[in-house]
């Protein structure tokens, strides 16, 4: 096999790497504009549960942040990714977890890459989840985080739940700490409206439960879309990067081609004129 021919393979082989590359990029970005919207609705939601939750404390008399025996063990949910090609995703969130841990923490891992990195770092877990490859997959993997945080909380006891996730803000990357049981009722100050008790046949504990349900439940949609959004947007950067190098080889190949072609031409004609038969009759 000639040169020029092995030249034309590899370039062959490169632009089918580009197409898988670029079809990555398309579906990192689609995955990108499905969540933004979603996440801005429920940052939305988010504050307003807690502002909710700061009014009936501010409003109601006798409405405990907690109740039973109250320990100091935490109970830390890390959203990391199953799949690959997501540059330093991972990494950095093991980095802030090894920071974060201590002696008596119990870890929720969602990710088997995440998991994967941690373990390189000798951190344990106590449970492991899959983590999510779509928007269609949220609903089906926040039931299942529910559920699971619910029967560790039968069985181990009252926690500090604390959820890590990276989020995206102003096109940079950082790591969310966001303890969610007992909320962190400071980040957001009660708008007063509540001076007098609200007029409810139901009891202030009650209200506040039901508000301490939902703003558990939402905490841990966002980390989820959170995630799947931060995974992506390291993807799409990733994928991005490949394709300039990418485009780069296949431009040094072609190159590299017409050289090897054009000595190969004049090679061939030389062999042609010394063989004398281009001056046969």
């Amino acid at each position: 096999m000639s040169g020029s021919v092995d030249v034309e393979n590899k370039i062959r082989v490169f632009s089918d790497i580009g197409d898988i590359i670029g079809a990555m990029k398309a579906y990192a970005g689609v995955a990108i504009r499905k969540t933004e919207g979603i996440i801005a609705n429920i940052r939305e939601y988010e504050t307003n549960v807690l502002l909710a939750l700061a009014d009936v404390i501010s409003g109601c008399s006798g409405v405990p942040l907690a109740k039973g025996n109250v320990g100091t063990k935490r109970l830390l949910v890390a959203f990391g990714s199953s799949q690959g090609l997501c540059g330093a995703y991972n990494e950095k969130l093991a980095d802030s977890i090894s920071t974060l841990m201590k002696g008596d923490d119990s870890l929720y891992v969602i990710g088997r890459r995440l998991k994967s990195a941690l373990e390189s770092r000798s951190i344990r877990h106590a449970v492991y989840q899959e983590s999510i490859a779509g928007v269609a997959g949220i609903d089906q993997a926040w039931r299942e985080c529910i559920s699971r945080l619910l029967e560790l909380y039968r069985n181990e006891g009252y926690y500090t739940l604390t959820l890590v996730f990276t989020a995206i803000s102003e096109k940079r990357a950082a790591v969310s700490i966001n303890r969610v049981l007992p909320p962190e009722l400071c980040r957001e100050k009660s708008n007063g409206t509540l001076k007098t008790p609200p007029l409810t046949y139901l009891e202030p504990a009650i209200i506040f439960d039901r508000l301490l349900e939902e703003f558990i439940s939402i905490s841990l949609y966002r980390g989820f879309v959170e995630s799947l959004r931060s995974e992506n947007w390291y993807r799409l950067r990733s994928m991005e990067g490949a394709s300039e190098n990418i485009t780069r080889h296949i431009e040094e190949l072609e190159s590299l081609w017409k050289y090897l072609r054009q000595e190969e031409i004049t090679g061939e004609m030389l062999e042609i004129l010394g063989s004398g038969g281009f001056f046969k009759q």
